[in-house]
């Protein structure tokens, strides 16, 4: 079973890199992402983080460049993400939206609604 699929606060960064599991690989990144949540009250998913956006063969990793941030990473297993949706707006930059389910040793709970804003291309 993939008890490696844990959507997880502040886990999947490392003196400036990403950590990955066993049997996962990177696709692609992607830098200049703008991410946002709402519906989550804890202090880690408030503010807009700018930073890169890892896609892997099981998740989405995000890595926030402001070291100073008490959301340093964020991990989207696909297993855990709903009401993903392409947004191609006539003015600003290609963005993702949707929502994503705390898992089991998370750091969090219930779900969070997020918003991916590539600035430097990316989204499609």
């Amino acid at each position: 079973s993939l008890h490696l699929e844990n959507m997880a606060l502040n886990t999947s960064h490392a003196n400036g890199g990403v950590l990955i599991h066993a049997g996962e690989s990177i696709l692609l990144f992607c830098d200049n992402v703008q991410m946002e949540f709402s519906g989550q009250g804890a202090n880690e998913f408030k503010g807009t983080k700018s930073g890169r956006l890892y896609l892997t063969t099981h998740r989405m990793i995000f890595n926030n460049k402001k070291s100073s941030d008490s959301m340093q990473s964020f991990s989207f297993p696909f297993i855990a993400l709903k009401d993903v949706e392409l947004e191609q707006p006539i003015f600003g930059a290609n963005y993702i939206k949707g929502k994503v389910r705390a898992q089991p040793g998370g750091n969090f709970v219930g779900e969070a609604k997020f918003k991916l804003h590539f600035n430097s291309g990316g989204a499609i």
